[in-house]
């Protein structure tokens, strides 16, 4: 191979590589929103209603 066919070649991968690299960045990006929004809804949702007492104390006697 000459040299320009390597030059070609190595700019090719480097705009490949850049181009994956914007891809996981907007893909990371979206996965902190999502992720900050359910954290967001979690923290707003109303607790279930149950009685404080339940869910306390196991009984293990056999």
């Amino acid at each position: 191979m000459d040299i320009a066919a390597l030059a070609t070649m190595s700019s090719q991968m480097n705009i490949s590589t850049q181009a994956d690299i914007l891809v996981l960045k907007k893909a990371m990006d979206t996965t902190t929103e999502q992720s900050n929004g359910l954290l967001q809804l979690m923290n707003t949702a109303s607790p279930a209603v149950s009685p404080p007492n339940l869910g306390n104390n196991i009984d293990i006697s056999v």
